[in-house]
């Protein structure tokens, strides 16, 4: 039997823990206060590996990394400082081979990162050339825009799945991407959490603010929904839903004070 309850917090990163200019400085307070608690922050992001490992570092994080929407999980390795990286489903290679495949065939209208240089991706995304390489440095999975017709992206979205391939909107772009999703990679950092403390009762709380995100909110105990200020939001459906109550970091070091002043 469990002798002590704690919570275990997972989270999306851009438009949910990071603002528009990805940056963090207004859930610092949040941050402090579950570091302070002992409790663990898990980064839970359609990003790569290289782009999360500098944010990591920055929040003094020990904990997984769960990247590229639950397709790669990468283990902090206590000895040497850096990660074991696990791709899980299928790799990008073989994404890669099936869109740009049925796009040559069909004629589907769609730009992606692997049509893009770190120049292009800068200009499109807003990210620096350093950023930009770390954000192509991807191994299971292809964020792209459509740039076809609904009717057209249900057709390939159909075609696709034929092939364990499926496609989810993210915060700026559609997401390619296999079988596994970040309630797998929620699913792996609790049991992470529950074999390195077995005698803990865990409680996750999960945040996100988009489509992709909704399986890892529905996963998880406690669901934060982080608003968007053009009123697109989402409406997971969990065992207790909080909304926050302003977009982006704002939001997020809101209601994580809010709960952790109710839980602690």
């Amino acid at each position: 039997m469990a002798s002590k309850k704690k919570l275990l917090v997972v989270t999306d990163l851009d438009g949910t823990f990071l603002d528009h200019s990805y940056n963090w400085d207004e859930a610092k307070p949040a941050v402090a206060r579950l570091r302070e608690l002992g409790l663990p922050l898990v980064l839970n992001s359609s990003k790569t590996v290289a782009e999360m490992e500098d944010l990591a570092m920055e929040l003094g994080l020990q904990s997984p990394l769960v990247a590229e929407n639950g397709g790669l999980l990468a283990i902090p390795n206590d000895r040497t400082g850096d990660y074991s990286v696990q791709v899980k489903g299928l790799c990008r290679k073989e994404i890669l081979e099936v869109a740009h495949g049925l796009r040559s065939q069909m004629g589907y209208k769609f730009e992606g990162f692997a049509d893009w240089s770190d120049q292009e991706l800068a200009e499109r995304s807003g990210l620096s050339i350093i950023q930009s390489q770390r954000s192509l440095a991807r191994l299971a999975t292809e964020p792209f825009l459509w740039k076809d017709s609904e009717s057209l992206r249900l057709e390939f979205v159909d075609q696709l799945s034929i092939q364990g391939i499926r496609m989810l909107r993210g915060g700026r772009f559609w997401h390619l991407m296999g079988a596994f999703d970040k309630a797998d990679g929620s699913a792996f950092a609790l049991k992470y959490y529950q074999e390195l403390e077995p005698d803990t009762e865990w409680q996750v709380i999960a945040l996100g603010d988009s489509a992709n995100d909704t399986a890892m909110l529905e996963a998880a105990d406690i669901a934060v929904v982080i608003p968007h200020s053009d009123g697109a939001n989402i409406s997971p459906k969990a065992p207790i839903v909080v909304h926050a109550p302003f977009p982006a970091t704002k939001g997020w070091n809101a209601a994580i004070l809010s709960l952790l002043n109710e839980y602690y």
